[in-house]
């Protein structure tokens, strides 16, 4: 059975921290090539290859890093632009006094219907793709959704789902208009016009998810993995009436 955890997909963490009394903004953008455009933007972006992050240092000697898959990502790339900085004369606090604070983490979800959910597809859904395997006990047939990289490998057969396919461990598409009258009212918001997807904001955890048709969640907010996955497990209680 697969897990919240492996399924949930940090996309990714905003931090904060601050690593220097003031910064000659100019100066570091000359000395370590960075891109910064006073006019349009306050702040020096100094970019990390690998991993792939973003940090935007500022005159106060704040800095913010985004693009981040998880918090050793970020003390990577704080790491190294601390490094850099010196490297370059310019002087900064030591790493051990530099304070790294998560403010953002932004991950998805996809809602799947429980392994043993014995319901099956009412129509041909053309948005799942699945390998089906059969059981030679029984020869039950056996559906699980397809990875990407499975989709593209020809070396194994995958296809959409059909009408009257077990639907247990499959995505889960939910009625949005019906999803409303679910939740607490005053927690969410849907304007299919405006934007194609519900809003529900949680008190606790402090996060807001948006959840699409597809059953495929963002959920944005967090501080902590551990909030995100309670985030889930709330929804998922929510959503056990509508099965």
């Amino acid at each position: 059975m697969v897990s919240d955890e492996e399924r949930l997909t940090v996309v990714n963490v905003v931090a904060s921290t601050r690593v220097a009394e003031e910064l000659n903004l100019p100066d570091i953008a000359i000395q370590l090539n960075c891109e910064y455009e006073p006019e349009q933007f306050p702040g020096v972006v100094y970019r990390v290859v690998d991993p792939k992050l973003a940090i935007l240092m500022f005159r106060s000697g704040r800095a913010v890093c985004t693009g981040g898959k998880n918090e050793a990502n970020i003390e990577t790339g704080i790491e190294r632009m601390i490094g850099d900085l010196r490297g370059a004369g310019i002087e900064t606090w030591d790493l051990k006094d530099v304070e790294i604070e998560v403010q953002n983490m932004v991950a998805t979800y996809a809602l799947h219907y429980p392994e043993q959910y014995d319901g099956k597809a009412r129509f041909d859904d053309n948005n799942i793709s699945v390998v089906e395997l059969s059981d030679e006990k029984d020869e039950q047939l056996v559906l699980r959704q397809a990875t990407d990289d499975e989709v593209k490998d020809e070396d194994i057969v995958t296809r959409k789902v059909k009408a009257d396919d077990p639907l247990g461990g499959l995505p889960r598409r939910l009625n949005l208009n019906n999803l409303t009258f679910h939740l607490p009212f005053d927690k969410v918001e849907y304007e299919p016009e405006q934007f194609p997807g519900l809003i529900y904001r949680l008190d606790y955890p402090k996060v807001v998810c948006l959840i699409f048709g597809s059953g495929k969640m963002v959920i944005t907010g967090a501080r902590h993995k551990d909030e995100i996955l309670e985030a889930v497990q709330i929804i998922q209680d929510e959503l056990a009436d509508l099965l």
